[in-house]
């Protein structure tokens, strides 16, 4: 075992050591709230890594995220992780010719995106055409 362990190494000591322990809390308007115990986020988080996997894209392929801080940002992470890629964080707060630089620099291969407000109409002129883009 190495002498350190990823995010995603500490998540599945958590899904076995306390499973049905509240893990994560998303506000979603009008007091409602959504919550995930360990093990339904981990189970969410493989699904999703199922279907990144199952885009057959080479293993160690770029996947960037651009949301504001939530639940779903921490899973899609993780499932990238899982599905053997590299995540690419975007601030959502960049311009579009900065959010175009780092796409193309970093070769993403897709582009999931979250909550952004009206910023998200200016973010979208950077992102290069034929890049798929999965919301959360």
């Amino acid at each position: 075992m190495p002498d350190f362990e990823t995010l995603l190494d500490r998540a599945f000591h958590w899904e076995r050591m306390a499973g049905d322990r509240r893990w994560l809390t998303q506000p979603m308007g009008g007091g409602r709230v959504e919550t995930w115990t360990w093990k339904e986020a981990l189970d969410e988080t493989r699904r999703m890594a199922a279907y990144l996997a199952g885009l057959g894209l080479p293993r160690g392929s770029t996947i960037a995220l651009c949301s504001k801080n939530c639940a779903w940002w921490v899973m899609a992470d993780l499932a990238i992780w899982m599905a053997g890629h590299v995540s690419v964080p975007l601030y959502p707060v960049l311009t579009a010719e900065l959010v175009h630089h780092i796409l193309d620099h970093s070769q993403s291969k897709l582009l999931f995106v979250g909550k952004l407000d009206a910023v998200w109409e200016q973010m979208r002129k950077g992102v290069p055409a034929g890049l798929s883009c999965i919301a959360f």
